[in-house]
């Protein structure tokens, strides 16, 4: 929509940012309470591409299940010397939800609300006011009257942390001229691709005996140049599927730099009415870089709060402990004094696939916690340990 159609200048909430998790929250103000209030959505892109693939886990219906291009019941995790495991989910499945058709999905739902507009546009800067918010874009200024929704700045953690560490990857889906690959599995982790103690694995979505999606994904503090991820997913496809580069097209391709930090001085609220939503609030597991149905989750939560007109209370998951095991775990990762592969294997090896699950997302108690930080190697967690604890006198 271009700034002639816009109805108004002044809403009463504003989304500066228009990916998944605003767009996500608009979509469940939609079915609340709320859903009459004047809302605009800012964002240069159309949300008119499959830019993105989002993935989650579940053992029971979620809201968005409908959309999944596929799912699956099994895992596999590939180990650094060739060890296979097969990964029993059960009662969880694995759904894999293309982001064109989510983004398609969303669009017409809200598309019932003339009151729910859509600018395209840049967002340049938020400016809280004694109430509300300015919006400046490259279309003009707007005033929320309640609250702006902000995910368009940057992660506070990347700013006070230059050195952390980013998952940053490169998927192809490719497409293959004779059928090859076997689809009724999901390959979590394939660290067969590993060269030393950085974190690196393949990441493979079959949804076909034609067709995959194949994610060569490295967990640094320095991104490399395109045609290093080009160049391992390529080897990879010779080495484990024989295939050539005539074997295939390459359908679609998408990349990121997802953040691997957290810090404990941000706040998701900067102002009384300005909300930081998304990757800029914290909703990316730091440690996983899984998003997608956690914040369906926190923004599910937060409605709830813009019902009640109270959003003093932090939405984010607050458990200390698992803030404090994830802390833990990315600092063993950035120091290296073992291979990521080799923590990843002795979880994978020694705990059940649905076990394994909960603990990812957050599920498990502080005894099945302490149970599986049994699995891993000790020393490097120790180490980590200390050095979080005298890094924070």
């Amino acid at each position: 929509m271009s700034i002639a159609q816009l109805s108004s200048k002044s809403y009463r909430y504003i989304f500066a940012g228009g990916g998944m998790s605003a767009l996500s929250l608009v979509y469940y103000l939609s079915k609340s309470s709320l859903s009459k209030e004047p809302m605009l959505i800012i964002d240069p892109s159309s949300k008119s591409e499959n830019d993105k693939t989002w993935c989650y886990w579940s053992d029971k219906p979620e809201e968005f299940d409908a959309l999944a291009q596929k799912s699956w019941k099994n895992l596999w995790f590939h180990g650094p010397n060739g060890k296979s495991i097969a990964l029993d989910i059960a009662p969880f499945q694995y759904h894999k939800i293309r982001s064109i058709d989510w983004y398609s999905f969303i669009k017409k739902q809200l598309s019932l609300f003339p009151n729910i507009e859509f600018l395209q546009a840049e967002v340049l800067d938020i400016i809280p006011e004694n109430k509300g918010a300015r919006v400046l874009s490259t279309s003009g200024e707007f005033i929320a009257s309640d609250k702006v929704f902000d995910s368009y700045s940057p992660y506070p953690c990347e700013i006070n942390n230059p050195q952390h560490l980013k998952q940053h990857f490169l998927g192809w889906e490719i497409e293959c001229h004779f059928p090859i690959f076997k689809s009724d599995a999901v390959h979590l982790f394939d660290f067969r691709v590993a060269q030393g103690k950085e974190c690196e694995f393949m990441y493979i979505l079959p949804t076909s005996s034609t067709k995959a999606l194949f994610e060569y994904t490295f967990f640094s503090a320095q991104v490399r140049e395109p045609n290093f991820y080009q160049d391992k997913i390529k080897s990879y496809l010779q080495a484990y599927y024989n295939l050539g580069e005539e074997d295939y097209q390459i359908k679609e391709e998408e990349k990121g730099i997802i953040p691997m930090c957290l810090d404990s001085r941000q706040k998701q609220k900067i102002a009384e009415n300005i909300l930081r939503i998304g990757t800029s609030g914290g909703f990316v597991k730091a440690s996983t870089g899984y998003s997608f149905l956690r914040t369906q989750r926190i923004n599910q939560a937060l409605v709830k709060e813009l019902e009640k007109d109270q959003t003093n209370h932090l939405v984010l998951p607050a458990n200390r402990f698992k803030i404090w095991l994830d802390k833990v775990f990315l600092q063993v990762l950035l120091e290296q004094s073992v291979a990521g592969s080799d923590v990843f294997e002795a979880l994978f090896q020694k705990n059940k696939g649905h076990k394994m699950l909960r603990f990812l997302d957050e599920k498990t108690n502080f005894w099945e916690d302490l149970s599986l930080m049994a699995s891993v190697p000790p020393l490097p967690f120790i180490k980590a340990v200390y050095h979080l604890i005298s890094s924070s006198k």
